[in-house]
């Protein structure tokens, strides 16, 4: 067979582990293929002799050092949460209505219904639940800048604000987490808040304080597999198929069942099996009040490897990506 090479761009020392043992998986299923796996912000550069065979790259960011001298490039990147929106409507996947949010604009009923969300356009703070906020809609459509506190975020962000139809998950706010490589699921899990959010006949003032983004507070976790949700993850992947990790937040509606792509957060930044970003995450997978922080990280870091067989996945998806685009 021809030789190939594929090169894995990681972002960094705690991804290492995880890629040497993806490397060999790889070099076992094609043994014509070389593997380099390399930390994004190293200014090691390959041999000249490397570049002589085809070349494929797979990034998990899109800003690294490495010199490319030849070969397809498939990186992940940041997209702006109204771009996805666009892909997910193109793709005629299922996602709340969507606008940027603009003091005194009507929202339609029928797209908007009876309460919406507002939540910054900076990925950063999204992130973190932080300034993610629930009004009926009637009332945010008479709303305008002195209604909100002096240190809302509303006032500073500078990327602005969307407005976006809520969900109801039920009576505490609950989400799906898929993580995809390339369209294929490797792991999945289900969190739901501990604390729950007011009723929703409750007055408007208790309305607007309740907590209602999934990030933001204390959380149950637990990894879970659901046919219809992994199916929807497959089909979000395939709408973004040059970018190699997503991470797919699903909506499961109450009472409806329905489901709605809420985002994919196509950065990279999301193997959690080593991330660290991640961390405080394997802490509550792997119980480290009980185990210790260090076994924790060991056991959830086990738990998403064995969910779906993940490194395997990964590694007969690179060879099968060498084999198509590497040039």
């Amino acid at each position: 067979m021809a030789k190939r090479n594929l090169i894995i761009v990681h972002r960094g020392p705690e991804y290492e582990k995880d890629f040497r043992e993806i490397a060999k998986k790889v070099v076992a299923i094609d043994k014509d293929i070389s593997v380099y796996a390399v930390p994004n912000q190293s200014t090691v550069q390959l041999p000249s002799l490397a570049w002589m065979w085809p070349t494929l790259v797979v990034s998990l960011t899109s800003e690294y050092r490495l010199q490319i001298k030849r070969g397809s490039v498939l990186n992940n990147l940041k997209i702006e949460k109204l771009a996805q929106y666009k892909v997910f409507r193109e793709a005629d996947i299922s996602t709340p209505a969507t606008l940027p949010f603009q003091f005194g604009t009507m929202l339609d009923p029928l797209l908007f219904g009876e309460f919406v969300l507002i939540k910054p356009m900076d990925l950063g703070i999204t992130s973190t639940g932080l300034g993610v906020q629930l009004f009926r809609r009637h009332r945010l459509e008479r709303m305008q800048p002195n209604d909100f506190p002096p240190d809302h975020p509303i006032h500073q962000a500078r990327d602005g604000y969307l407005v976006q139809r809520f969900v109801d998950t039920g009576p505490n706010p609950s989400f799906h987490r898929i993580q995809t490589f390339f369209g294929k699921v490797i792991y999945s899990w289900h969190s739901t808040l501990q604390q729950p959010r007011c009723p929703l006949d409750a007055p408007d003032a208790e309305i607007e304080r309740t907590v209602i983004a999934s990030q933001g507070g204390e959380k149950n976790r637990k990894l879970v597999k659901e046919p219809d949700i992994i199916a929807l993850a497959e089909k979000v992947g395939a709408a973004f198929p040059t970018i190699p990790l997503l991470a797919i937040d699903v909506l499961r509606e109450e009472g409806s069942g329905k489901l709605y792509v809420l985002e994919c957060n196509p950065g990279g930044n999301t193997w959690h099996f080593s991330s660290k970003i991640g961390a405080k995450l394997r802490l509550g997978f792997g119980k480290a009040e009980v185990n210790g922080a260090e076994r924790a990280h060991q056991i959830a870091r086990r738990m998403f490897m064995e969910q779906y067989g993940a490194f395997d996945i990964v590694a007969r998806t690179l060879v099968e990506k060498t084999h198509q685009l590497a040039s």
